[in-house]
């Protein structure tokens, strides 16, 4: 039998990414919000259809973002297939090309990973979709993209149900099956499942669900990590101190999103304001985040402002733990 080139790979930590559980030394830094990272580089897209359009169009535009993410020195690439459901590409016309546009994101991103000196990992993002399925064919959906995305060659599957806005357009009950039904369909492919949960500045869901419940319902749904996004760093401390009894169960990881730029644009974030999100992001890891990723907002400005804080404070000591 062929063995997979990443287990001869020397560097545990990134090996320990494409696994149920991270790493018990450093955390795994993943990568920021595709969309303000490719308005920051230039690119015109404000939704998961105009990202649909874009690797569909712009496929170099797409593996250029996922190179410069992990030359900012990323451990988890994130594929951009919540932009490539049938129902998502359904308004520009591309229902058909599903398939085969989930299989190009997963290519783009691999192929970037693979060229890497290091170990990245591939994640796809299963859910996320602006456009909710019908309640009836929740399950089915996300079943048959999470078996195009394991197919595509995916170690790491993001499960998170609807987009928030979306959630808070239908009823809880159908919003929370939506959460489940992604995490289990991911579960089922055996491979690590992540399951990624928004919360807002109550530390609840947009149906209304309470952190530790939700928590809850993913573990025994089969998801082996959580991640919890949070728009302020003192919501990201409290996840992780209410969530220490679960420690010994799974991993807990934070999406911490960024402060908007004057005048709206992320394109434009100051030094200064990148420089406050690292500083947040570092007291994540400090407190105990096993995981750490950009949330809604951030670009490859908030990336490099946090490998360049992690090479000069915090990165080497963690690095050394791990060992």
């Amino acid at each position: 039998m062929v063995e997979e080139p990443w287990k001869a790979a020397k560097d545990v930590n990134a090996l320990e990414a494409s696994t149920s559980r991270p790493p018990v030394g450093r955390p795994l830094i993943i990568s920021g919000d595709p969309l303000a990272s490719l308005r920051y580089r230039g690119a015109a897209v404000s939704s998961n259809t105009a990202l649909g359009r874009l690797l569909r169009e712009s496929p170099r535009a797409i593996a250029e973002l996922h190179e410069q993410e992990i030359a900012l020195g990323i451990d988890v690439v994130r594929a951009l297939t919540s932009a490539t459901t049938t129902r998502a590409l359904a308004p520009i016309g591309m229902a058909f090309r599903a398939a085969a546009l989930t299989g190009t994101a997963v290519e783009l991103a691999t192929e970037a990973a693979g060229a890497a000196t290091r170990r990245v990992a591939v994640a796809g993002i299963l859910g996320h979709t602006a456009a909710a399925p019908m309640a009836d064919r929740i399950a089915e959906d996300y079943a048959v993209h999470a078996a195009r995305l394991a197919a595509a060659g995916c170690e790491i599957l993001v499960a998170c149900g609807f987009d928030p806005a979306q959630a808070a357009c239908v009823a809880p009950a159908v919003a929370r099956l939506a959460r489940r039904a992604a995490v289990v369909s991911a579960s089922t492919t055996q491979l690590a499942t992540w399951a990624l949960v928004e919360l807002d500045g109550l530390g609840r869901t947009a149906d209304g669900e309470g952190l530790e419940e939700v928590a809850r319902g993913a573990l025994d749904s089969g998801a082996d990590a959580l991640l919890f996004e949070v728009a302020s760093v003192d919501l990201g401390l409290n996840v992780l101190r209410r969530l220490e009894g679960i420690a010994h169960e799974a991993q807990v990881g934070v999406l911490l999103s960024a402060e908007p730029a004057a005048g709206g644009s992320e394109r434009f974030a100051s030094a200064e304001l990148c420089d406050a999100w690292a500083a947040s992001a570092v007291r994540l890891i400090e407190a105990g985040a096993r995981m750490l990723g950009g949330g809604t907002g951030t670009t490859l400005a908030h990336l490099g402002a946090l490998a360049k804080m992690l090479r000069t404070t915090q990165r080497a000591p963690l690095l050394r733990r791990a060992l």
